[in-house]
């Protein structure tokens, strides 16, 4: 039986005790950890589900193709990698003179490198992905 927390998911766990149905049985899961932040006084809800999978423990972890994370193939779901599908690059913001307006060529930002997915427009390098969908992995 193999198992996968997932912090923040849609999922909370309200008791001490957690269940997993299978098709032949139920398995009881007892909480791992309790979060807490220890830099405030109140305390930190984390929401954490478990999913469970009947797959052998001993399967080898596979490489993402897509976002380069290993995962377990027998917890691949349809929204388990995150991933842009273009790369982040930049481009020159050009210089524009105005026929009309009798223009200086001195726009705000001219020339300056703006960097950017060219997928979704985010300009955060570190933003996790713009599409969503199951792992594909390089021995598929």
């Amino acid at each position: 039986m193999a198992t996968q927390l997932c912090i923040n998911s849609p999922f909370t766990l309200n008791s001490p005790i957690s269940y997993c149905r299978s098709p032949v049985k139920i398995h009881q899961f007892q909480p791992l950890f309790r979060y807490t932040n220890n830099s405030d006084s109140r305390n930190s809800n984390t929401l954490i589900s478990i999913r469970c999978s009947s797959a052998k423990p001993t399967e080898a972890l596979r490489t993402c193709k897509n976002c380069k994370a290993q995962f377990d193939p027998s917890l691949n779901d349809p929204r388990s990698c995150r991933y842009h599908t273009a790369h982040f690059g930049g481009e020159t913001k050009r210089k524009f003179e105005s026929v009309h307006s009798g223009g200086t060529m001195s726009t705000p930002d001219a020339g300056k490198i703006s960097q950017y997915w060219h997928c979704c427009g985010s300009e955060d390098p570190f933003d996790p992905g713009c599409t969503a969908a199951p792992h594909a992995s390089y021995d598929d």
